[in-house]
């Protein structure tokens, strides 16, 4: 409460009913400096109170109607719950059956797969997300997260660009096309450069080639574990994935105890920092949060 008092905190995940998220909430708007809503997260994966079968295996039924509806229903549920943000669909091509989490995504096929992301982001998100039983989707986990070698979770992915864009690619773009409102950056490395402070990743493929416009969230801890693949201490980190394209910092707060001196120090710019802040404003714009933050 005294973080989201003093303006630190953008969103939180993993806490529901609507009596809890109104008082957090209520605290978000009525007792801070610049009275902005937050935004409230949730792992919403296959189904919320409704629980259907795991993503892999609604991926076997080849129904996309099914399988968009699934996701209507567990966004009428979430939303009724105070939940406005999924992280889902996950949408990473998966062909290394040493990988422990295939069961998440829809398999190893990128024209299913890129199907059943347009199908999801849909379901989720409505034609409005401003709707009291709409919900923003967040593709994940963006790029490549199913190829890291010998599937070993957060490890190296190095690939050709023919391969990328043929295999593993398509359902990440299928779900931009769709509308998706926010990526998850993927822990994973692309090149010797983890996805999280990727420029070419985040910036001239998603934003530029793609014409992304949402925003772009780290994993858990995304930018902190940069500093474990050798990128730097958390104020590189930060600024790095600042550059990169990302615009939001989960749980890390290399963002929020980092920038400031990294723009004093020259190694980030304001536009950047405004840049990021807009994206997200703009995402609760779009939610209907500023109209009615309960």
């Amino acid at each position: 409460a005294k973080k989201i008092k003093e303006g630190k905190v953008g969103g939180l995940f993993n806490i529901k009913s609507v009596a809890k998220i109104r008082d957090v909430q209520k605290v978000a708007v009525e007792q801070t400096r610049l009275k902005i809503p937050m935004i409230f997260g949730m792992d919403v994966i296959h189904g919320y109170q409704t629980g259907f079968p795991i993503p892999l295996a609604l991926s076997c039924t080849w129904d996309m109607k099914l399988i968009e509806l699934t996701a209507r229903i567990a966004a009428t549920e979430a939303s009724a719950d105070g939940i406005n943000w999924t992280f889902s669909p996950m949408v990473d091509i998966a062909r290394d059956p040493r990988w422990g989490r295939i069961a998440e995504g829809s398999g190893e096929d990128p024209f299913l797969g890129s199907a059943i992301a347009k199908a999801m982001v849909i379901g989720y998100q409505g034609d409005d997300l401003k709707k009291n039983n709409t919900i923003m989707s967040c593709v994940k986990h963006y790029a490549m997260y199913g190829a890291a070698e010998a599937g070993r979770d957060y490890n190296t992915t190095d690939m050709s660009r023919v391969r990328m864009f043929n295999e593993y690619m398509p359902p990440y773009k299928a779900a931009i096309d769709a509308g998706a409102g926010s990526v998850m950056a993927s822990f994973n490395e692309v090149d010797g450069i983890p996805a999280t402070g990727n420029r070419y990743l985040m910036t001239e493929v998603l934003r530029k080639q793609w014409g992304f416009k949402g925003f772009v969230v780290t994993d858990y801890t995304g930018i902190n574990e940069m500093t474990d693949h050798g990128m730097g201490n958390l104020q590189t980190v930060s600024a790095l994935a600042l550059k990169a394209g990302i615009h939001m910092d989960m749980v890390g707060e290399g963002f929020l105890t980092t920038l400031k001196k990294s723009l004093s120090e020259g190694k980030v710019t304001l536009q950047e920092i405004d840049e990021a802040c807009r994206l997200v404003l703009e995402a609760k714009y779009k939610l209907g949060l500023f109209d009615d933050p309960y």
